[in-house]
């Protein structure tokens, strides 16, 4: 994935320094989410790839080599 992490200061010297880590933050976690999202339907479309050939391979074997 290509998301960044925040790093979280020694020290805070203002609310804003504050909010801005947190929202960083927030946009990290969100970066996650969307690349773990995406791994996981290209997880089901290549499962439903592998299924489907299954299929036509029985079906090869039920229907021409029997």
């Amino acid at each position: 994935h290509y998301c960044s992490k925040p790093y979280k200061p020694y020290e805070f010297n203002s609310q804003w320094e504050v909010d801005s880590f947190y929202s960083e933050v927030e946009d990290y976690k969100q970066c996650i989410e969307e690349f773990v999202d995406d791994q996981q339907s290209a997880i089901r479309k290549h499962q439903q790839a592998a299924e489907d050939a299954i299929d036509e391979w029985n079906s090869y074997v039920n229907y021409e080599l029997n």
